[in-house]
C-alpha cells in the first residue's frame, strides 16, 4: 500500500508538470500567430468581392492629423483582430494597410469598395512594394460632386492597376467626418472590373425596385387618401415616402442621383429623423393608441417631439446630437413590438399582421444599428438585411391597407344591405302610408302656396297673388280687346290715426272689417287683396262704366257705415277710393300708376270720396 501511494504521487507531479509546459507552449504559439505578419492579398483568387479581410494592419489616428509620411514610419500599427472590422462610432481617422499581389500571368485592373456609403472621405495611397516610387493617390469626399469620384458609384470606390507578378503595398485612410460620431469600417472590397460592374448592376436593379415599390405604394396610397378621404391611407403615403427616402440616403443613391452637386452628412441624419417621425406616428394612429393607452400615445408624442426638436437643431447648424437622438429612437423602435401585441389583444384590426411586419423591419433597423456600432460581425447579408426587411415590411403593410380598404367597402355594402333590408320589411307599411302621405304633401303644398299667397291677417289674397292673377286679367284682356277691365285702389282714411288712439290691434280689427266689406261687395271672379298696410286693391271685369264708379261708391257706403266694437269702444272709419281703366297700351304698372293718381286725387278732394278721372269720355254720376 504505501508503495502505490508513492508512485501515484510521483505520477500525479510528472502529468501536472506536463500540462504547464503545454499551457506555456500554446500560449507562446498563440502570441507567435497574433504577431504574425498579415498575408499579402492574392487577387488572381480574390477579385469576386470578397473584403480584405483579417489581411491588413491598422491605425487609429484621434488627431486626424497623421500624414502619410507619419503612418509609414509609425510603429503603433495593429495587427486586425479576426473578424473584426468595425471600429465603431468615432470622428477619428483609421488608417489601413495591406499588401496587393497578383501571381497570374494577367495584368489586372482591380476596383477597391469601402463597404459603406457614408463616410467624410477616404484616401488610398499605393505603389509597387518595396520601391521608392511616389505613392499614387485617389480621394473620396462624401461632400463633393459626383464628378469628382475616381469611379462612378454610389459607394466610394477606387482603381488600381496590379500587372502580372508584382506586389503592391496599399494604405487606406478613413475619415469618417468631423460633424459628428460616425461608423468607422476598416474593411474593402476587391474585384475585378467585370465582376465590379455586374454586381453593381445586379444590386442597382434591386434597390430600383425596392425604392419604386415604396414610391408606388405612397402614391397608391394617397390616391385611395383623395378618394376615401381617410387620413390612415395620408398618413401610410408620408411614412412611405419617408423610408423611401431613407433607403435611397443610406445606400448612397440619393446623393448619387438626386444631389449629386454636394450631399452632406447632416443631410442623412435629417432624412433618417423625418422617417422616424412619419413611422411612430403611423404605428400611434394605426393601432388607435389614443384610444386604448393614454400613457403610451403621450409617451410616443414625447418620442415624436424629441425627433421633430432634432430636425430643428439640425437644420440650425448643430446635427451631433440629432445624431445620438436618431440612434437612441432607433433602439426603441423595439418597443413598438409589444404595443402592437397590446393593440391586438385589445381587438384593434388588422393589429396582429401589423406588429409581424413592424417586427420584421424593426430586425432590419436594429441589426443595421448593432452593426454599425460593432456589435455584429459585418457580412453582406447584415449590410442588406435592413433594405430586405423593408421590401417584405413595405410589402406586408401594402396588404394591410388593402385589407383596410376591404373592410372600408365591407362595411360600405353591409350599411347597404342593411338599408335595403330594412326597405324590404317596411316595404308594405310604406305601400299603405303612401296615399295618406300624398295626401298630406299634396294639402301641404296647398296650404304653403295660400299662405305664401293669403294675407295671414284678412284672409284675402297679397300682393304677390295680386299681381300674378293681375297679369292674367290683362293677358285675357289683350286676346279679347272688347273686355273692359277696372282697377280699384282702395286706403283707409287716417289708418294710422286709429292705432294711434285705439292701438294696433284696434287697427287690425279695422282692416279685418274692411277685408270682409270687400269680400261681400265684389264678386268672386273678381280679385280683391290687400297690398300692404292699410292699401287694397280690387280689379274686375264690367263691361259698363257706370256700374264700375256704382259699385265703387257702395263699397264706400258699406265701409263708412261699419261700426267696430273693440274693447269697448266702438270705432268708425272711412275710405278714399281711386279708380282706373285699362285701355290696350296699358300694362299692370301704367294701370297701377293710373289707380294711384285717381286715390291721391280722391285723398286731396277730402277723402270718404271715389275719384275717376279717367274716365273723362263717359258721362258718369254718382249714386
Amino acid at each position: 500500500m504505501r508503495l502505490i501511494s508513492i508512485n501515484s504521487r510521483q505520477i500525479s507531479k510528472r502529468v501536472l508538470l506536463t500540462g504547464i509546459m503545454f499551457f506555456l507552449y500554446g500560449l507562446l504559439y498563440t502570441s507567435t500567430l497574433h504577431a504574425a505578419s498579415p498575408d499579402a492579398i492574392d487577387i488572381s483568387t480574390h477579385h469576386q468581392g470578397q473584403t480584405t479581410g483579417d489581411n491588413y494592419y491598422y491605425l487609429v489616428d484621434k488627431s486626424n492629423a497623421l500624414s502619410l509620411s507619419d503612418v509609414i514610419a509609425n510603429s503603433s500599427w495593429t495587427k486586425s483582430e479576426p473578424n473584426i472590422t468595425n471600429r465603431g462610432f468615432t470622428s477619428a481617422s483609421s488608417w489601413m494597410k495591406f499588401t496587393l499581389k497578383n501571381s497570374s500571368q494577367t495584368n489586372f485592373n482591380i476596383i477597391l469598395e469601402y463597404v459603406e456609403a457614408s463616410v467624410g472621405s477616404i484616401d488610398v495611397y499605393h505603389r509597387r512594394l518595396g520601391s521608392d516610387e511616389e505613392f499614387t493617390h485617389a480621394n473620396f469626399t462624401f461632400s463633393a460632386p459626383v464628378e469628382a469620384r475616381e469611379v462612378s458609384f454610389y459607394r466610394p470606390a477606387f482603381e488600381l492597376s496590379l500587372p502580372y507578378l508584382e506586389s503592391h503595398e496599399v494604405y487606406v485612410r478613413i475619415f469618417p467626418g468631423d460633424e459628428f460620431p460616425m461608423h468607422s469600417f476598416t474593411a474593402m472590397r476587391i474585384w475585378d472590373q467585370a465582376s465590379f460592374y455586374l454586381a453593381t448592376h445586379i444590386e442597382l436593379t434591386f434597390l430600383v425596385i425596392l425604392l419604386c415599390t415604396e414610391l408606388f405604394m405612397g402614391f397608391a396610397t394617397l390616391l385611395v387618401f383623395f378618394i376615401s378621404r381617410d387620413k390612415m391611407f395620408l398618413y401610410y403615403s408620408i411614412f412611405a415616402f419617408s423610408i423611401a427616402s431613407l433607403f435611397a440616403s443610406l445606400s448612397g443613391v440619393w446623393g448619387y442621383f438626386f444631389a449629386r452637386e454636394s450631399y452632406q452628412l447632416w443631410m442623412v441624419v435629417l432624412q433618417i429623423s423625418l422617417s422616424q417621425i412619419a413611422a411612430i406616428w403611423f404605428v400611434r394612429c394605426f393601432l388607435n393608441i389614443r384610444q386604448i393607452s393614454k400613457m403610451i400615445d403621450n409617451a410616443l408624442l414625447v418620442a415624436i417631439a424629441v425627433s421633430i426638436a432634432g430636425v430643428i437643431i439640425n437644420l440650425s447648424g448643430y446635427p451631433y446630437y440629432p445624431r445620438l437622438i436618431i440612434d437612441n429612437i432607433a433602439f426603441l423602435y423595439i418597443l413598438l413590438v409589444p404595443i402592437g401585441l397590446f393593440a391586438w389583444k385589445k381587438d384593434v384590426p388588422h393589429a396582429g399582421l401589423f406588429t409581424f411586419s413592424w417586427a420584421v423591419f424593426i430586425l432590419g433597423m436594429l441589426t443595421a444599428s448593432l452593426r454599425l456600432r460593432g456589435y455584429l460581425i459585418d457580412s453582406f447579408w447584415l449590410q442588406w438585411l435592413i433594405y430586405l426587411g423593408g421590401f417584405i415590411e413595405a410589402f406586408l403593410l401594402t396588404t394591410i391597407m388593402v385589407l383596410r380598404l376591404r373592410d372600408m367597402q365591407h362595411a360600405k355594402l353591409k350599411i347597404e344591405l342593411t338599408h335595403r333590408q330594412h326597405l324590404e320589411n317596411y316595404a308594405n307599411e310604406l305601400s299603405q302610408q303612401v296615399k295618406l302621405q300624398t295626401k298630406q304633401l299634396l294639402e301641404a303644398k296647398e296650404k304653403a302656396e295660400t299662405e305664401a299667397r293669403v294675407d295671414i291677417l284678412t284672409g284675402l289674397t297679397n300682393r304677390r297673388a295680386f299681381i300674378e292673377s293681375a297679369h292674367g286679367f290683362l293677358a285675357r284682356a289683350n286676346r279679347q280687346p272688347e273686355t273692359h277691365l277696372y282697377l280699384l285702389m282702395i286706403d283707409i282714411d287716417h289708418f294710422k290715426k286709429i292705432n294711434d288712439t285705439y292701438g294696433h290691434s284696434a287697427g287690425d280689427a279695422a282692416l279685418v272689417a274692411v277685408a270682409n266689406s270687400l269680400s261681400e261687395t265684389i264678386r268672386t271672379i273678381d280679385v280683391v287683396s290687400r297690398l300692404g298696410g292699410e292699401e287694397f286693391a280690387a280689379l274686375m271685369e264690367n263691361k259698363d262704366p257706370q256700374g264700375a264708379i256704382n259699385l265703387s261708391e257702395r263699397l264706400r257706403k258699406a265701409i263708412e257705415e261699419l261700426v267696430i266694437e273693440h274693447e269697448g269702444q266702438q270705432i268708425k272709419l272711412t275710405t278714399s277710393i281711386g279708380i282706373a281703366k285699362w285701355g290696350p297700351m296699358d300694362n299692370l304698372d301704367t294701370l297701377m300708376n293710373q289707380a294711384d293718381r285717381a286715390l291721391y286725387q280722391a285723398k286731396e278732394s277730402g277723402r270718404n270720396c271715389v275719384n275717376s278721372s279717367c274716365f273723362e269720355h263717359h258721362q258718369l254720376r254718382l249714386v
